[in-house]
């Protein structure tokens, strides 16, 4: 590396003792990283802690020619963080910085220290993976221009943190293309955030964009689908100031307002909210099959109560009659007349049993009484005889 060796072009560095250099080793090093010409991909796990962090980064102030740096498995806060600010400024060819299990935990803090870092910087990809972000502040005035995927995934972050990551969505000029959010404290508020902003640039949002939200909002694939579907978010803008009143809803965005109403009618109660939407949806012929064309389904045949127990089609069928017209009724009907005839075939077979076994029931109850009947004769006779013979 000290010598400039045009072969090192990547460095990993990985040992569980923190401690098996000096503070002004780890800054030779990281001069040497820094004088580089050709080196283009550096990693570090398990051996820096604050004070190693801020003595590497003492040296590593600039490189030309570092494109990706991760610094994995680590133990440092903001000491550490401060450090690398320098670097994080001066590095015009990194494209990828990678700050992954960190064991102290970041604050939004050290969050904002290296997002205003980034501003001026070629960066493509940033990555906090698993490094203990509880809340985040988005300053919108310094997201770094070439910001393509952003990695926040194994961190606390919840509807605060999506508020802060829907500012950047809302941006008109972002590059971002990939967002990771996985394994996080979103619930279905810090969802809507997100959900919002989609919508809200529907002008960029193509249809596969707006197939996903009708799937997050009612997934057609099968009734269990559309009730783990989401029933709690009720209101998604398509533009400032949007007239709702005014507006027409055409296609996709049609259905997803009919299930955003069905959310709002049942706004206190997401189970109500999944009943209507399988009653509406799934067991209308011609609205299923609509939606599935939209999400982009086959056109599957088999009835949509396939799913569901035998002993469910009574009811189901049922439902179907109240709120659907005759035909809708008997086109269901056809479809499962024949799990409908083996659920009654089913019902009689039990039946019979059942009234066997109370006829060999009360058979039995009978040979009892005679059994204990002629018990007691047998003990009479033995005490007669045992009374003769004292």
């Amino acid at each position: 590396m000290r010598e400039n060796d045009p072969a090192v072009t990547k460095l990993v560095s990985e040992t569980d003792d923190k401690d098996w250099v000096f503070a002004e080793q780890w800054t030779q090093f990281g001069r040497d990283v820094s004088n580089s010409s050709y080196l283009r991909t550096l990693e570090i796990y398990d051996v820096l802690n604050d004070y190693g962090v801020a003595a590497f980064f003492r040296g590593l102030t600039r490189s030309n020619s570092l494109r990706k740096f991760k610094l994995a498995s680590s133990e440092y806060s903001l000491i550490g963080v401060e450090s690398m600010l320098p670097f994080l400024q001066n590095a015009s060819s990194l494209e990828c910085f990678e700050l992954r299990h960190n064991n102290d935990g970041f604050t939004s803090e050290e969050f904002s220290l290296i997002w205003g870092a980034l501003r001026d910087s070629h960066i493509k990809k940033l990555s906090l993976f698993n490094c203990g972000l509880r809340s985040i502040d988005i300053d919108v005035t310094y997201v770094p221009s070439k910001l393509v995927a952003l990695n926040l995934s194994c961190n606390f972050i919840n509807a605060d943190g999506c508020r802060e990551v829907a500012k950047l969505l809302r941006m008109t000029n972002t590059t971002l293309e990939k967002l990771y959010l996985g394994v996080n404290d979103i619930d279905d508020e810090g969802l809507s955030f997100l959900v919002q902003v989609t919508l809200n640039c529907n002008d960029r949002i193509g249809q596969e964009g707006m197939k996903l939200v009708l799937k997050l909002l009612n997934d057609i694939s099968s009734i269990k689908s559309t009730l783990l579907s989401n029933h709690t978010l009720r209101r998604i803008t398509f533009e400032d100031n949007f007239d709702y009143a005014a507006y027409t809803y055409t296609g996709i965005e049609a259905e997803i307002k009919r299930v955003l109403d069905i959310n709002e009618y049942n706004k206190n109660n997401p189970d109500a909210a999944a009943r209507q939407k399988v009653i509406q949806t799934q067991l209308s012929s011609e609205i299923r099959a609509g939606m599935r064309r939209l999400q982009g389904l086959d056109d599957d045949k088999k009835s949509p109560l396939t799913d569901l127990g035998p002993l469910l089609l009574p009811e189901v069928l049922a439902i179907v009659d109240t709120h659907h017209c005759v035909g809708e009724f008997f086109e269901l009907f056809r479809t499962c007349v024949a799990d409908l005839w083996t659920t009654i075939n089913r019902k009689r077979v039990l039946q019979q049993r059942r009234d066997e076994v109370s006829k060999q029931m009360e058979a039995l109850v009978e040979e009892k009484k005679e059994l204990d009947t002629e018990i007691d004769l047998i003990e009479q006779a033995e005490v007669k005889i045992e009374a003769k013979s004292s």
